[in-house]
């Protein structure tokens, strides 16, 4: 049987909302597993950041302006709006924004 760990509520929160502490680091302090850590959490009632990155706005019409009219290479669009190549590409065709020829580049 598996023996049940001490995770204080207060300790808890602390580590994760004030601290930023990971639940893998949380996990790694009380020496268990981060999937404890999220068990507990949600017993607690403390929400979960997400662990998703932000978001960037990247409006449709300068992404057309810079990858269309301008052509500028992809890596410095990337860089302007602070995201990665693929991020860029992404967003391309979601906007619909057709692809350059590669010809020409």
């Amino acid at each position: 049987m598996a023996t049940r760990i001490d995770l204080p509520c207060a300790e808890l929160r602390r580590l994760y909302l004030e601290e930023q502490l990971s639940m893998a680091g949380i996990a790694a302090i009380f020496g268990c597993s981060p999937a404890t850590i999220s068990s507990r959490m949600r017993v607690y009632g403390i929400i979960a950041r997400s662990g998703r990155f932000q978001a960037r706005p990247i409006p449709e019409a300068i992404l057309a302006l810079l990858y269309s009219d301008k052509a500028l290479p992809i890596r410095m669009i990337a860089a302007h709006f602070g995201v990665s190549i693929g991020t860029i590409h992404n967003r391309r065709r979601a906007y619909g924004i057709p692809a350059r020829d590669r010809r020409h580049h």
